[in-house]
């Protein structure tokens, strides 16, 4: 399974993420043929369920409990709804020693990053912590090259414009985020079909989480986790953690 996760749509009127150093995710729930964290669409209810809905609206009195039923079951309270799927998610941000504190869906996570040489040139090492906030277990979607999708752009010395690039989602699985213990998972840049950096460029990269859920089953993307930046003077390049731009000076 592959999915597409685009450099330009995880920026601009996309982007969901809260005040000052906190900001709500309204990322919604990808379909099964999931094409991008920034692209997907939450799924609409099937047509069968719409139907049902409007046939039981339609029920003449007759077909209603009868008149002289039990008064108790009148007064019982209705069934607990099923949380909204696309319910706005809260996200915190706070600078720590050892990176970005980021804290979504009951999850906390520890972001940090280091520049490395690949290719001739310099590439960058994303390492991220996740523990549980809230006590409970969680679900992170893991493809092939593991929970984080990264886009962006590089600004390429002696170029008027950036070279655009996006993910590829190869995969499906599952990193479970247990209570007990911390689960630790990176990935490095550059992605297959991208340069490294040389003496002059810079890195724009918005780092993305493929899906967060209590379970499988309710994972959904979170866009603009947070924001890599790394400049390529002499001598080692230093790898910026922070989060996005969309949290800031709001």
């Amino acid at each position: 399974m592959q999915a597409r996760f685009s450099a330009l749509s995880l920026r601009g009127a996309f982007y969901f993420l809260g005040v000052a150093w906190c900001a709500c995710g309204g990322a919604q729930t990808p379909p099964a043929a999931e094409t991008s964290p920034a692209a997907s669409a939450a799924p609409r209810a099937p047509a069968e369920t719409a139907s049902a809905t409007a046939a039981e609206s339609a029920k003449p009195a007759s077909d209603a409990a009868p008149k002289n039923a039990d008064a108790g079951d009148a007064a019982k309270p209705a069934a607990k709804s099923e949380p909204d799927p696309n319910a706005t998610r809260e996200v915190t941000y706070v600078v720590v020693p050892e990176g970005l504190k980021i804290t979504v869906a009951g999850v906390k996570f520890i972001a940090s990053a280091v520049a490395e040489q690949t290719g001739g040139g310099w590439g960058a090492k994303i390492n991220v912590e996740a523990s549980s906030d809230d006590g409970k277990a969680h679900s992170l979607t893991k493809p092939k090259a593991g929970p984080l999708a990264f886009a962006g752009s590089v600004m390429r010395k002696g170029k008027s414009e950036p070279d655009h690039f996006g993910d590829e989602r190869s995969g499906d699985g599952d990193e479970a985020v247990s209570p007990d213990k911390p689960n630790k998972f990176s990935r490095t840049w550059p992605i297959k079909g991208v340069r490294a950096l040389a003496i002059g460029d810079a890195l724009d990269l918005q780092v993305a989480l493929w899906g967060l859920g209590d379970t499988t089953d309710v994972r959904r993307p979170v866009k603009q986790f947070f924001h890599v930046r790394m400049q390529v003077d002499k001598g080692k390049p230093k790898a910026i953690v922070e989060p996005p731009a969309s949290a800031a000076g709001k």
